[in-house]
């Protein structure tokens, strides 16, 4: 029980900070909500690259791991025959 409540007051917390920070900087409380929960709006071009280069590394990197794994596991079950 303890760890479902910290799961949903973290989120909530840092949202409420982020909120705040963005009323702060002058924008409206609708506009920080839609700053909060569309990121992609705020974000520039060479930002949203970055991203998602980050983003294709790391399938890439999942692959490659599962490729191997599978290829081991090929070559386990032959030497076992």
């Amino acid at each position: 029980m303890k760890l479902v409540i910290i799961s949903v007051l973290i989120p909530m917390l840092l949202g409420g900070l982020a909120i705040s920070m963005n009323v702060l900087l002058g924008m409206s409380i609708y506009q920080a909500f839609i700053d909060i929960f569309n990121p992609f709006k705020v974000m520039e071009p060479i930002e949203l690259g970055v991203l998602f280069f980050l983003i294709v590394l790391w399938i890439l990197d999942t692959s490659l791991h599962l490729f191997r794994k599978k290829g081991q596991n090929k070559k386990t079950e032959q030497r076992s025959r």
